[in-house]
C-alpha cells in the first residue's frame, strides 16, 4: 500500500491504515495514524490540516490505478506523546452533505445523474446505461446522492438491474451492483481467519401497495403465506404507467442471511461486489455479496473484516411529491418537523420507567434478551409512525450503525437540538428532550443503568456527537389550494401505529347504533390523527359543544365522501375552512369526550358519510374504505 498527502509519500509515518466502505453509506474512508512525538527530534512532525487532499494506493506496488481519492475531514491526538489519527473521506460526501429541489422529465437516470453532479462541479466516470426514459421525477431538498439513487431505483423497477454509485478516484460512478470477483475464492485454510453467520427478518417486505402518478392506489402484490408468520410489514412504489404488478413483485422481501468473516486481504474485496466462499465451518459456500469491507495495514501484517449478505440487494429511494401550496399558518402536506418530533418524543415518555432486557420496546422491535438502548430509539421513532425519519427507514440494533450512517451524510454536529440523537462516549444512544443551555441538555434513554429506562440531564463532555434525523420539512398549505378529490380506492389509515379496532361498525350500543369505528391506542394519549385523504374541514365542533364526541372535526374530501374524527385534541390553525394533505396531521387523541374515558379506553372514533349536507350525513361502514 501507499499514502500520499498533499503529492508526498508518507507511507513511511504511518503505523496504521483502514480503508473501509459500505454499500449503503456510499463513501469510502481512510483512517491512518501517524507517529506523534513532540519532545523527539528524531520523530519528523507532519503538518496535515482539514481538508489537505489524501492519495491512498490499496495494492501498490502491484497495481498503481486503484486509488482512494479524498480530503482529511477529521483529525486527533489520542495522547501528549503517541500518535495522531486522521480520517479522510472521498469525493462522495460532496453529494452526500449537498442537497438540491430538481424535476426531470423524460429523463433517463444516467442524465439525472449527470446533470446533478455537474451542478455541484463532481467529474463523473462510468455510468451505467439505463435505456429507461422517467416521464416525472421531482426532489425538494434531497442529497444529490438520493436524487442519483432515486432515479437509478426507478430503472431498477423496470429492467430489474440493481446499481450501486462510488467514486472511483475523483470520478463518481454508477455500475451494476454484485458483478463476482473473477478467479478468487476465499478458501478455509487459506485466507479465512474467523468467520460467523446469521438470519434477520429487518428488512422483509411482504405487501407492497401500487400507486399511479396521481397518487391513486391501483394495485398491490403480497406473500400471504409470509405475511401469516410473520405479520405484515409494507411497502409502496409509484408508477408512470401499467398496472405496476411487475415492478411490486421485485419489492417484496424475504429473510436476510448475513455473514461475516475476517481474512488475509485483498484489494478486491469490497463493497458491492461478489465472491466467491468455501468454508466447512461456517456452512459458507458458493457466492455472496459484499455489504461493507474494512481492510486493515497494521505492523506488516493485511486483514480485511467482510460483512457478507446472501441476497444481492440495492440502496434504493424515491421521488418527492410536488405540492402547489401557498404559505399560512396551517402546516399542510405532511407532519411539520415539531409535530413529528414531539410524537417521537412522546412515546419516549411513554416508556419511562419499563426495565429489564425484555420489554415493551424490545418486543416491539422483536429482539429481546440484548442491549437496548439503541432498540428503544428505533421503537420510538416507528411506534409513533416516524420511521422513516430514521436512518431512512432503516433497522439496527447498534449504536454506532446509527452514528455511521448519519457521519457518511454529513448530519452529526456538536449542537444539540429538541429531537436530536444523542451518541455518547460510550457505546450508548439517546434522544435529546430538552436543550438547556449550549452545554447542558436532558434527555430519555432506554438500558441507563439497571436496565431501566429514564430521563437523564446530560452534558456536553460525555458526548461522541450528535445525529440530526431526517425530520419532515413544512410545506404550508391555504384555504385556496388545489384538492386532490376522492375518486374511489382506499382511503388512508387515520391512526398511524395503531390497527387494533377496539369499537366495530353497526353494534348496538343501547341507545343507538355505533355509527363509525373506534380505533384503540393501548390506553396511550397524545397520538397523531391523520387525513385520511386530501380535503376541506367543513365542520368543526369545540368541546363545549361535542358532548360525549368530545372535541370533533369532518373532512369534505369530494367525491360524495366526508370523514369524521372524534376525541381530538385538534392542530392549533385548524379551523373550518382549511385544507388538508392526505397524511397530514389533524390532531392527537384522546383529548376530549368518551375517548379519555377509562371505561371506554383511549381512542379515536372515525366515521365515513355519504349524502353530506348541513353538518350530517349518512354513516357507512368504514372498513370497506380503508
Amino acid at each position: 500500500m501507499k499514502l500520499k498527502w498533499k503529492d508526498n509519500d508518507i507511507t513511511g509515518y504511518v503505523t496504521r491504515v483502514t480503508w473501509s466502505g459500505s454499500a449503503k453509506q456510499a463513501a469510502r474512508t481512510v483512517d491512518f495514524e501517524i507517529a506523534y512525538s513532540p519532545n523527539d527530534s528524531s520523530v519528523k512532525q507532519l503538518n496535515i490540516l482539514n481538508g489537505d487532499k489524501i492519495v491512498f494506493y490499496p495494492a501498490y506496488p502491484d497495481n498503481k490505478t486503484v486509488k482512494f481519492v479524498g480530503t482529511v475531514t477529521s483529525r486527533e491526538r489520542r495522547s501528549e506523546a503517541g500518535t495522531l489519527s486522521y480520517t479522510a473521506q472521498d469525493y462522495m460526501m460532496h453529494l452526500l452533505r449537498s442537497s438540491g429541489t430538481y424535476k426531470f422529465r423524460k429523463k433517463t437516470p444516467e442524465k439525472i445523474a449527470k446533470q446533478v453532479c455537474n451542478d455541484i462541479g463532481v467529474s463523473t466516470g462510468t455510468l451505467s446505461k439505463t435505456k429507461v426514459n422517467i416521464k416525472k421525477i421531482f426532489f425538494q431538498e434531497r442529497t444529490y446522492y438520493e436524487i442519483i439513487m432515486a432515479a437509478y431505483t426507478r430503472a431498477k423497477r423496470k429492467n430489474g438491474k440493481l446499481y450501486i454509485a462510488q467514486m472511483d478516484g475523483s470520478k463518481l460512478e454508477v455500475v451494476e451492483k454484485g458483478k463476482v470477483i473473477s478467479n478468487f475464492w476465499i478458501k478455509e485454510g487459506e485466507r479465512i481467519l474467523d468467520s460467523s453467520w446469521s438470519a434477520t427478518t429487518d428488512q422483509m417486505v411482504n405487501r407492497v401497495y401500487i400507486y399511479n402518478e396521481k397518487n391513486k392506489r391501483i394495485g398491490v402484490v403480497k406473500n400471504d403465506s409470509n405475511i401469516k408468520r410473520y405479520g405484515v410489514y409494507q411497502n409502496a412504489i409509484s408508477v408512470d404507467s401499467g398496472t405496476g404488478k411487475a415492478e411490486a413483485k421485485k419489492e417484496l422481501h424475504g429473510i436476510d442471511k448475513s455473514a461475516s468473516l475476517t481474512a488475509i486481504g485483498d484489494y478486491k474485496c469490497v463493497s458491492g461486489r461478489g465472491v466467491l466462499i468455501s468454508d466447512s465451518r461456517t456452512g459458507l459456500s458458493g457466492k455472496y455479496w459484499i455489504e461493507s469491507d474494512s481492510h486493515e495495514w497494521s505492523d506488516g501484517n493485511y486483514t480485511m473484516t467482510l460483512d457478507l449478505a446472501f441476497k444481492n440487494v440495492m440502496d434504493t429511494y424515491s421521488g418527492d411529491t410536488e405540492e402547489k401550496s401557498k404559505t399560512s399558518s396551517l402546516s399542510g402536506g405532511t407532519t411539520s418537523s415539531s409535530d413529528a418530533i414531539n410524537d417521537v418524543l412522546n412515546q419516549a415518555r411513554e416508556w419511562i420507567g419499563i426495565s429489564g432486557n425484555t420489554n415493551a420496546a424490545t418486543r416491539y422491535y422483536g429482539m429481546n434478551g440484548v442491549a437496548w438502548c439503541c432498540i428503544f430509539v428505533w421503537s420510538c421513532f416507528n411506534k409513533s409512525g416516524h420511521g422513516k425519519c430514521l436512518m431512512n427507514g432503516g433497522k439496527t440494533a447498534r449504536v454506532y450503525d446509527v452514528r455511521d450512517w448519519y457521519k457518511a451524510r454529513g448530519k452529526t454536529g456538536k449542537k444539540p437540538h429538541k429531537g436530536d440523537l444523542v451518541v455518547f462516549n460510550w457505546s450508548h444512544i439517546g434522544i435529546v428532550e430538552k436543550v438547556s443551555s449550549s452545554s447542558k441538555f436532558t434527555t430519555i434513554e432506554g438500558n441507563t443503568t439497571g436496565s431501566v429506562c429514564r430521563r437523564r440531564q446530560r452534558s456536553i463532555s460525555q458526548v461522541s456527537c450528535f445525529c440530526y434525523p431526517d425530520w419532515p420539512k413544512v410545506t404550508a398549505t391555504s384555504s385556496k389550494a388545489s384538492i386532490n378529490s376522492y375518486k374511489g380506492g382506499k382511503l388512508g389509515w387515520p391512526l398511524p401505529g395503531y390497527t387494533r379496532i377496539t369499537g366495530r361498525y353497526g353494534t348496538d350500543r343501547g341507545d343507538h347504533i355505533h355509527a363509525g369505528i373506534d380505533i384503540g391506542t393501548q390506553g396511550a394519549s397524545g397520538k397523531r390523527c391523520v387525513a385520511a385523504w386530501d380535503g376541506k374541514v367543513v365542520k368543526h365542533v369545540p368541546l363545549s359543544q361535542g358532548g360525549a364526541r368530545g372535541h370533533y372535526i369532518d373532512i369534505d374530501h369530494g367525491g360524495g365522501i366526508v370523514t369524521r374524527y372524534q376525541h381530538l385534541k385538534p392542530e392549533t390553525g385548524l379551523k373550518k375552512g382549511s385544507v388538508v394533505k392526505k397524511g397530514q396531521r389533524v390532531g392527537t387523541v384522546g383529548g376530549s369526550g368518551y375517548g379519555r374515558s377509562n371505561y371506554y379506553a383511549i381512542h379515536l372514533h372515525f366515521e365515513v358519510l355519504k349524502n353530506y349536507k348541513n353538518g350530517q350525513g349518512t354513516a357507512v361502514n368504514p372498513t370497506n374504505y380503508l
